[in-house]
């Protein structure tokens, strides 16, 4: 089931947009790309997770120390026989950043909605009679991260970073990230 995206997200996504359009002449020096791979800890109201988490994003340098980033983040996605626990979503982010001769730290803030599905299955906190339980909802939840780019070529990059996310209902994640960006 496809969800419309929230006010606060649309206007994000169109920043972004808006962000790349007037640099356009400049993108192909200033823009990157980035996938991640990593280790997730989701916390909800129910229950709390760990698993695999990744990501894509895009990203544009708009001034010497700063970066605008969206992409879409995949915190957990665990389907047991007992239990099912699903948490995604795009975000949009600000980056500042130190650059050096090996890299660039850089610390993260921005937004996410993340969509949080979870079903517990023959479970005996649904009640006896219920075989499945569960809920479904969006969580605009704030974003702040750590990490370094490390140069590995002329326009390539490993990253390894650090990203809190924390929301309404008692939501946060913790996820550490191994990933692979290239400056286009």
């Amino acid at each position: 089931m496809i969800k419309c995206l929230s006010p606060l997200m649309r206007a994000a996504g169109l920043s972004v947009l808006a962000a790349t359009a007037m640099f356009s002449t400049n993108a192909s020096a200033n823009g990157y790309g980035v996938v991640n791979i990593g280790y997730g800890n989701v916390d909800t109201e129910v229950d709390s997770e760990s698993d695999v988490s990744y990501s894509a994003a895009i990203g544009y340098q708009f001034h010497r120390q700063w970066y605008v980033e969206g992409g879409y983040v995949s915190l957990i996605d665990v389907d047991t026989d007992e239990q099912i626990l699903s948490s995604k979503g795009p975000y949009v982010a600000l980056l500042g950043k130190a650059s050096s001769q090996q890299g660039e730290l850089f610390y993260k803030i921005g937004v996410a909605n993340i969509d949080i599905e979870q079903a517990s299955i023959n479970s005996g906190a649904c009640g006896d009679d219920v075989l499945v339980c569960g809920y479904d909802d969006d969580v605009i939840a704030g974003l702040v991260g750590l990490g370094f780019d490390y140069y590995v070529g002329n326009q390539s990059m490993l990253r390894f970073e650090y990203s809190y996310f924390g929301g309404k209902d008692d939501f946060s994640a913790h996820v550490l990230n191994l990933g692979f960006r290239y400056n286009f």
